[in-house]
């Protein structure tokens, strides 16, 4: 009887979200509304989950920098890349070395704005804004092919869509008052765009603004609020940024289907931002983050490290409701291409040998990898699937 209930109770979340997307693509009254501003009963969401511990390969050769940051995981592969240094890194599912690379400079990049991976034709595709270039990569690191991105657009995010298409991110960091699409399909072979996501804004929330510094020089106040914005789940997009208020699923046959709203708007004197960093059959996890650039601008002038507020939010789809997350964002992860019912985390070696020395750690498994790290190895990938 046991596996028949597991079975049933599986089949039931998942023909629940399906029903909650339909019926909010269908009826836009039923559409949830986040308000930020108000408090909601706590909710910790008990995952029955399965983890693994992943040491990446060290070697003289293949040393990640703490600035690595994990931007595909599969069931058989990991790709990381390094954006300041150039680095591109591609382990198999045991963390064992399968190829690097960096072609930074000469005939590459300049910088490494962005990566998509196609595992099914073993690309890399390499945004550079710098150059506003995207360079096509086999994974030993050959040259395939570059091009320009569209004319008139701020590409400053790629995904691997499907086997042609390249689903791309169109946003000014300086701000516009035009109304703009901001996602765009473009073509892998040469750039051009082949459509648009049915989505408008009406402005552009710029991402940086330009001030006076104290020796009258111009300086720029960049805010990094650091929530997930978009991200991949298996072959489900999610699509969330600081210029639009409502949050969007966007389904691998270009249906979109609105998952919730958000009030105050993202527009409004003292900016926040929601996004989604985990998603379950039931669940999705979502952030709130500053943005206020004024507030930056303070700190800057105060000469402070400007550390925007954050709030944790959880939306059971099965009733539409919104609760405050107890874990506080646990589980979530940050613009990377991952399978469904996932979340991952790059641990660095340093901080588990020094947990493990110090018996901080209680996790049988993660006592037993970390103890057999030194501090200068490259990180662990911690995967945790829910059942």
């Amino acid at each position: 009887m046991k596996p028949f209930f597991l079975l049933s109770c599986f089949i039931l979340c998942v023909f629940s979200a399906t029903c909650f997307a339909q019926s909010i693509q269908q009826h836009n009254r039923l559409l949830p509304v986040l308000d930020k501003t108000k408090s909601y009963p706590p909710k910790k969401i008990e995952f029955d989950i399965v983890v693994t511990y992943v040491p990446l390969e060290t070697s003289h050769g293949v040393l990640l920098d703490g600035a690595c940051r994990l931007r595909y995981i599969s069931n058989e592969k990991f790709v990381l890349s390094d954006e300041i240094r150039g680095d591109v890194f591609i382990f198999n599912k045991d963390g064992k070395i399968l190829s690097s690379f960096n072609q930074k400079g000469g005939l590459g990049y300049s910088f490494l704005t962005f990566l998509a991976y196609d595992e099914k034709r073993n690309k890399l595709f390499i945004l550079d804004h710098i150059t506003k270039k995207i360079f096509v990569y086999s994974e030993n690191g050959t040259l395939l092919c570059s091009f320009k991105t569209p004319q008139n657009t701020h590409i400053v995010e790629i995904y691997n869509f499907d086997d042609n298409t390249l689903l791309a991110f169109d946003e000014d960091i300086n701000g516009s008052d035009q109304p703009t699409k901001p996602y765009v399909y473009i073509a892998k072979n040469d750039g051009k765009i082949i459509d648009h996501v049915n989505i408008e804004v009406g402005k552009v929330n710029p991402t940086r603004m330009e001030g006076v510094g104290k020796d009258g020089a111009s300086s720029l106040w960049i805010t990094h609020y650091g929530i997930p914005d978009n991200c991949k789940f298996g072959n489900d997009f999610i699509l969330a940024n600081k210029s639009m208020d409502t949050v969007y699923i966007l389904k691998q046959n270009k249906m979109l289907i609105p998952l919730f709203t958000q009030t105050p708007s993202v527009h409004s004197e003292h900016p926040t931002a929601a996004s989604v960093g985990m998603m379950s059959n039931r669940f999705l996890k979502i952030c709130v983050a500053s943005y206020d650039l004024e507030e930056s601008k303070k700190a800057y002038e105060k000469g402070v490290r400007w550390r925007p507020k954050f709030r944790f939010f959880v939306l059971d789809m099965n009733l539409g409701e919104f609760f405050e997350d107890s874990d506080r964002g646990n589980f979530t992860v940050h613009k990377v291409d991952i399978p469904k019912n996932q979340s991952v985390e790059l641990m660095q070696a340093i901080n588990l040998v020094n947990s493990y020395k110090s018996g901080r750690l209680k996790n049988g498994l993660k006592k037993e990898v970390s103890s057999k790290l030194d501090i200068g190895d490259n990180p662990v990938i911690e995967i945790k699937k829910f059942k």
